[in-house]
């Protein structure tokens, strides 16, 4: 887990590389992942830096969600899904997880 937040670049951007170019030209740092095979690599590059928030596009979250569990114990960084297009439950789902653990309702 990174010890400091680099506040220059605290948020990565990782998926499919039409999706994330966008993000670039904003400043933040991307990560194009053409196969969510690539994203294991990714990953280890992701926690080497020194980030506070993570979006993963959610098809890749979705293939990827055990690697990116291994590090749901630390509080940096946090990864969230987003969708390309359409609205995605995913988010919603993750929400629900963590508020039945936390309150153990939904």
């Amino acid at each position: 887990m990174p010890e400091t937040v680099d506040l220059e670049k605290p948020l990565a951007i990782i998926g499919e590389e039409d999706v994330v170019l966008g993000f670039k030209a904003l400043g933040f740092k991307v990560y194009p992942v053409k196969e969510p095979q690539e994203f294991k690599v990714t990953l280890d590059e992701v926690m080497t830096g020194k980030l506070a928030v993570c979006l993963v596009q959610d098809n890749i979250y979705r293939l990827a969600q055990g690697e990116i569990n291994t590090y749901r114990n630390l509080a940096l960084p946090i990864f969230i899904p987003f969708s390309k297009g359409a609205k995605t439950n995913l988010l919603d789902e993750i929400v629900k997880d963590i508020r039945l653990k936390a309150t153990g309702t939904f």
